[in-house]
């Protein structure tokens, strides 16, 4: 005999464990350890919280009269705990209790899994989506930046493009051109009148006195039939669009070169660097100074 010390008192019984618990079911081992204590099944099921009749239940080991067996282990736990009873040979006799070895397998596997699973938060494994989520940041706000620009920064790209394009283009020597009218699309037609080519050496002063009437006399050669005439007095990018938005000149014009052009109207006009290209519109001297934006592009249209 010896004494059990539970939460209702202090009782002198024969502790539970023995031999013949191999034999015993879980309701058995309640029974006997609730009247070790000298208690009444009512006393246990007022202090539990439960209805006596599934406290019957359990000990009659009727399974199938509680709500599940989840309920039938949890209610033998709080009574192995109530009496100070070790709960796992009870739990044991009762349906879901883990098969052998099963119990040490899940909690080798959980252990396993734990110490694989990689660690978020200030570790090296965090770096990675972060550095992503800062490359999409930066994309966002260069596509915001690029939304939200005037258009006169965009034509200042512009120009110092077609000025960049130009210093290239000025570095490679052309091959000397005869004057030819090319055929554009859609009937369209580019005359371009190369400059002629450099004299002999002569002073400088009979040279700057020959420039004016080289340029004169290459631009009427241009003009003809075309629409519109452009005279470079250095290099620019000039582009032309017929309807349609077929492209008929889309190049450097050099300068001293003079490029004459038609097609179909209305012609969507480009000018990059217009302050050193002159314009003839149907014969006629087209100023660019009003439809300059900064970065010295000009843009206007020849409608018909």
């Amino acid at each position: 005999m010896s004494e059990r010390i539970s939460e209702f008192g202090t009782s002198a019984s024969v502790p539970l464990g023995g031999p013949d618990t191999a034999h015993m079911t879980a309701g058995d081992m309640l029974r006997e350890a609730r009247e070790a204590h000298g208690l009444h099944i009512d006393m246990v099921a007022a202090a539990l919280k439960v209805s006596t009749q599934k406290l019957a239940a359990l000990e009659a080991d009727d399974i199938d009269a509680l709500p599940d067996p989840v309920f039938a282990r949890a209610l033998a736990a709080s009574v192995c705990r109530a009496l100070r009873i070790d709960p796992a040979p009870v739990l044991a006799k009762l349906p879901g209790a883990p098969r052998a070895g099963l119990a040490d397998a899940d909690r080798t596997i959980s252990r396993s899994l734990r110490s694989n699973v990689p660690r978020s938060g200030n570790g090296a494994q965090g770096l990675p989506s972060r550095a992503l989520l800062g490359v999409v940041v930066l994309l966002l706000a260069g596509a915001a930046v690029l939304f939200w620009l005037p258009q006169s920064v965009f034509d200042q790209i512009g120009a110092s493009f077609s000025h960049l394009m130009s210093r290239n283009d000025a570095a490679q020597p052309a091959p000397a051109v005869e004057p030819t009218a090319a055929p554009a699309p859609d009937g369209g037609a580019v005359e371009t009148v190369q400059p002629a080519p450099p004299a002999a050496p002569a002073p400088q002063a009979a040279a700057s006195a020959a420039a004016p009437v080289a340029a004169a006399a290459v631009a009427p050669a241009a003009v003809g039939s075309n629409v519109i005439v452009f005279t470079a007095r250095e290099d620019s990018w000039i582009t032309v669009s017929e309807a349609g938005g077929k492209p008929l000149l889309r190049r450097t014009v050099k300068g001293g070169e003079t490029v004459g052009v038609t097609g179909t109207l209305p012609l969507a006009v480009v000018v990059g660097r217009a302050s050193v290209v002159d314009v003839q519109v149907r014969g006629k001297p087209y100023d660019l100074a009003p439809l300059t934006h900064s970065g010295g592009v000009a843009r206007f249209e020849v409608k018909p």
